[in-house]
């Protein structure tokens, strides 16, 4: 639009019939309403990975191809912080078993090898995950919590069943539908331990 516009007293500027149809085209644009909710996401944003891809098996470092199964560490992280499963409440009957994973787990057989990283376990979000029972095969994190792993808050269902009984949920967080055995980086749970107090439960158990 020209910036050679006459201005009226008052310092309003006087608009031809030609300069009208721009004006109200910016007036429609401004009246829009904005949008400021949570973005929608695609699958690749989060890193997600498919029921079928992971063998319908939950995510943890006992299934991920980075894991040094000798050493009990990642090949990600570095020697200093144990990736090993531990177990709490032994003494009271009520035994908890919880399971190491990181947002960045490679599914595949763990094997002995050099270190190739020394990334932040913060930015891997390394967290360990309650496992429905002692002495599974598996442990970690899914969806909806089969295939004996925890589910995520994110995912919700409208069954009044629980949510490991169901085939598919919807993500909060990619606003779609996702099947239970499925998996991504932005699972999270209230029963969650951070690394830090895993480290001391396995250095001091």
């Amino acid at each position: 639009m020209s910036r050679d516009l006459e201005v009226e007293r008052g310092g309003f500027p006087l608009y031809s019939e030609a300069q009208v149809p721009k004006i109200n085209a910016m007036r429609r644009v401004f009246s829009q309403p904005d949008f400021h909710g949570v973005p929608i996401l695609q699958p690749g944003q989060v890193l997600f990975v498919t029921a079928e891809s992971m063998h319908d098996q939950p995510s943890s470092c006992y299934n991920c191809m980075t894991m040094n199964p000798k050493a009990m560490t990642c090949k990600r992280i570095g020697p200093e912080v144990l990736v090993k499963k531990f177990t709490r409440g032994k003494e009271d009957g009520k035994a908890i078993e919880y399971w190491p994973c990181c947002g960045m787990h490679d599914f595949g057989e763990p094997s002995e090898g050099k270190y190739f990283a020394h990334d932040d376990p913060d930015y891997l979000d390394l967290v360990w995950i309650n496992a429905p029972e002692v002495g599974q095969d598996y442990g970690g994190a899914n969806c909806g919590g089969v295939s004996g792993g925890d589910d995520c808050d994110h995912y919700i269902t409208e069954s009044m069943k629980p949510k490991w009984e169901s085939a598919t949920g919807f993500c909060r967080v990619l606003q779609k539908m996702v099947a239970a055995g499925d998996n991504c980086t932005a699972w999270g749970d209230d029963d969650e331990v951070d690394w830090r107090t895993a480290q001391t439960e396995l250095k001091n158990g």
